[in-house]
């Protein structure tokens, strides 16, 4: 089986879908799970926005995105439903830029249910942090958020229940936040969790994927555990430390897109030309979907 993984989206729903279907038609493959490793951008509305996304989304609108998929056009609406005609609906982990109220709220409404649809499509799915479901035939364990003082923490229970199970219970663990060490950030800070280290030195799972960094990192090895971290997908247009463009294209980015191999564990970052394909302010994903109609 063949599963996809994305990382930080920040919004820009309509290039994760258009990337995930390019991805098949160019590669010849039929996915049979997605998975997004948070900071999706999944808010309700923009006036619940953190800081940041305020300041990003004014220089790139696709940030929004993920509004237009809350209250599509009836022709947005017949793209993404064409879309899933070809493709898993994403499941992804919450990171630091989600509603985490408003997740959470998904949620109880559902009866507590550990997976649930964020937009009426049902394109994304949140799995709440602690979860232990199939993806793919892989018992893949879930834990969104960041090792951080406040509402950003990790979850303490759930963190508690995953250090509680048994080694080797989980194939494949997806986190936010990367472990400790894994790199250093622009001011040469150390970046990653101690407790996600800890965690997964416990649980001791084949494969770890993780975002929030915005760059790709791996692999790295944690005893049995292969480590890897996605890029973002879309890369800001600037940013105050490059006020001259980053991705004035506003381009998929390389490394922001992995591909695993269920039968033989092997996992790559996707560096193809065609990932460049999908861009701009407004993507055209009703092309994209047309392109890999049969």
């Amino acid at each position: 089986m063949k599963v996809a993984f994305i990382g930080d989206v920040h919004g820009c729903v309509l290039h994760a879908l258009g990337s995930v279907l390019m991805l098949q038609q160019r590669r010849g493959v039929r996915l049979d799970a997605v998975v997004q490793v948070g900071d999706l951008g999944a808010y309700p509305s923009a006036d619940r926005f953190d800081g940041p996304s305020r300041r990003f989304i004014l220089d790139s609108p696709s940030q929004g995105d993920f509004f237009r998929l809350l209250d599509p056009t009836p022709e947005l609406a017949a793209s993404v439903r064409g879309a899933l005609e070809q493709m898993p609906p994403v499941l992804f982990v919450a990171g630091n830029h989600e509603d985490h109220e408003w997740l959470a709220s998904l949620h109880a409404a559902s009866a507590g249910a550990g997976v649930v649809a964020v937009d009426p499509l049902g394109a994304f799915h949140h799995v709440e942090c602690g979860r232990v479901v199939d993806v793919a035939g892989l018992r893949t364990a879930f834990l969104g958020l960041m090792e951080a003082p406040g509402k950003m923490d990790l979850d303490e229970a759930a963190y508690a229940a995953l250090l509680a199970a048994e080694p080797g219970s989980v194939d494949l663990l997806i986190t936010h936040e990367g472990p400790y060490g894994m790199s250093r950030g622009f001011r040469g800070e150390v970046q990653g969790s101690p407790k996600l280290t800890r965690l997964i030195e416990h649980l001791q799972p084949p494969l770890h994927i993780s975002g929030h960094v915005h760059h790709e990192n791996g692999p790295r090895y944690y005893g049995s555990t292969v480590s890897y971290t996605l890029a973002q997908l879309v890369g800001p247009k600037s940013t105050r430390y490059k006020p001259e463009g980053v991705n004035p294209e506003q381009r998929v980015t390389d490394g922001s897109v992995g591909l695993l191999d269920t039968e033989t564990r092997a996992f790559e970052y996707l560096h193809d030309a065609w990932l460049a394909e999908v861009h701009g302010d407004d993507v055209d994903l009703a092309g994209i979907v047309a392109a890999g109609a049969v």
